[in-house]
């Protein structure tokens, strides 16, 4: 946005990655901060790092997926935001990778909480919903009352579904928690007003600096890289570099969390964004009938290919974290890494070198 005012037709691809670096950088500072603060909260209310990891830390996360999906949607360019949904669901789980490479000791999935395979399980059948729904929507060649009527329907079933995982997220986080709690546990500390307003206020930066990824991410989509000749792409902008982008406060968080100490608060972080990233689906259908678009997925704007191998990796990514959280694996890759880590990365990156090629 800002290189494109100043440079204008004559636009270097420096400047775009350049203003890339300083709007992501805001994200990671702000995002650093607000874990910090919602470990403290979490303290103050005596409420479990995993529960408050997936309702305060992975909704306001994942509010630039929110964002920046409907920036995208407004300005007409569904590819870019379903590639940065699908993009980030699977590079959030990447993050599992980075954690460990701060804490080492092999897998991080050893000694966490049991909702997590639950929360984990819960992103996988929602991400499967999510494909399900744009591969039958491939077969409906039109874009009349029938292709109309079965993306309300199927944005409908993607809202009813997260809203019931969520209860029953919660319904077995208490179950856990009251058999575990005394009566000291049981106090709740009073929280600081200033607190809560400071939570508002790095939420609305890490907003504010998403639309305006959003943004840049269009620009880049169509902007001619002159190392390979040819724009990467709005697909490809969208799950990989802006889903790199709008995970940054999903990057800041979880290793704030695990810097703190607290796994949990960083897990319940990653597989709560991701079940939330799919949420914004009806999100995005809600902004198309707003801005007079009664279809969303026209079959000229949107590259079902590409979202269902982005969104299978994805899957196939939450698969080997769902198994490391099953297994608990005691064994190290380079002293430091668990085999789960591994499997993980060479997936990911086989996954977007395909989406590439």
């Amino acid at each position: 946005m800002l290189s494109k005012m100043i440079f204008s037709d004559t636009l270097p691809t420096w400047s775009l990655f350049l203003e890339l670096f300083v709007v992501g950088l805001v994200v990671i500072l702000a995002g650093a901060k607000f874990a910090k603060l919602a470990d403290r909260l979490a303290l103050l209310l005596n409420i479990g790092g995993g529960w408050i990891g997936l309702i305060l830390l992975a909704t306001v996360t994942s509010l630039p997926e929110l964002v920046s999906g409907s920036t995208a949607t407004t300005i007409g360019n569904v590819d870019l935001a379903l590639g940065g949904i699908f993009g980030s669901c699977a590079f959030n789980i990447t993050i599992i990778v980075l954690m460990n490479a701060v804490i080492g000791g092999g897998s991080v999935l050893r000694k966490v909480s049991p909702s997590h395979t639950l929360t984990s399980s819960f992103g996988l059948a929602l991400i499967g919903l999510a494909l399900f729904g744009l591969v039958v929507r491939s077969l409906i060649n039109s874009s009349g009352q029938v292709a109309q009527l079965f993306e309300i329907a199927w944005a409908l079933l993607i809202l009813v579904a997260y809203l019931g995982c969520m209860r029953l997220v919660y319904r077995f986080e208490k179950s856990q928690t009251a058999a575990l709690e005394t009566a000291e546990d049981k106090a709740v500390q009073r929280v600081p007003g200033a607190m809560y307003l400071t939570l508002a206020l790095l939420a609305c930066v890490i907003v504010l600096a998403s639309w305006w990824l959003a943004c840049l991410g269009d620009v880049l989509s169509t902007h001619e890289i002159g190392i390979i000749g040819r724009p990467l792409g709005a697909t490809f902008v969208g799950a990989c570099f802006l889903a790199l982008a709008t995970s940054l406060p999903e990057i800041a968080t979880s290793i704030a969390a695990i810097k703190l100490g607290n796994i949990d608060l960083a897990l319940g972080n990653i597989f709560g964004s991701n079940m939330f990233n799919i949420f914004v689906i009806p999100v995005l259908k809600v902004v198309s009938l707003v801005n007079g678009q009664p279809v969303l997925l026209a079959q000229e704007s949107v590259s079902t290919n590409d979202h269902m191998i982005t969104g299978l990796t994805a899957i196939l990514l939450t698969v080997i974290a769902v198994g490391g959280l099953t297994y608990k694996s005691r064994r190290t890759v380079l002293r430091r890494f668990g085999f789960d880590s591994v499997l993980i990365s060479l997936t990911y990156i086989c996954g977007m070198l395909l989406l590439l090629l």
